[in-house]
């Protein structure tokens, strides 16, 4: 399987070849033939080169068309790992702040005070987790 940089260095390889066939076709559009012997011949030699030259676009094509598939999977590999991230980040971003808030110690929480507070707490990041697992569950995030 090719690598990107082997993909890029046939592309400039195929770009070189292309280049020098452009300027021999040239030339060979200038030459004239002095006997009936070179004619079939020279035409014989631009006839190649033409197909050389097709053959060598064609390559280049399928070059092109290679590492713009390559970069699209690069990008779907991409936001793949982006949306594991995204939810990670959501699932625990309330929970922080609760935790965040608790954590401040101020002196006038009533639920300090109260005997079922830190399991309150605690159900309450746990609804907030099975919320948001059901909400991405209903929209398809977890396939």
């Amino acid at each position: 399987m090719f690598r990107l940089r082997e993909l890029y260095l046939l592309r400039r390889r195929v770009t070189a070849f292309l280049k020098m066939f452009h300027l021999s076709r040239d030339v060979l559009s200038r030459l004239t033939a002095t006997s009936e012997r070179q004619a079939p011949i020279l035409q014989n030699v631009r006839e190649e080169l033409e197909r050389v030259q097709f053959t060598a676009d064609q390559l280049l094509e399928n070059v092109n068309n290679l590492l713009h598939l390559y970069i699209s999977l690069q990008s779907h590999r991409t936001n793949e790992v982006m949306r594991v991230l995204t939810v990670f980040s959501v699932f625990f971003m309330p929970l922080t702040f609760i935790v965040g808030v608790y954590g401040m110690n101020f002196d006038v929480m009533p639920e300090l005070r109260w005997p079922f507070g830190y399991l309150a707490v605690w159900g309450v990041m746990v609804a907030v987790t099975g919320g948001l697992y059901w909400w991405f569950k209903r929209r398809g995030f977890f396939q």
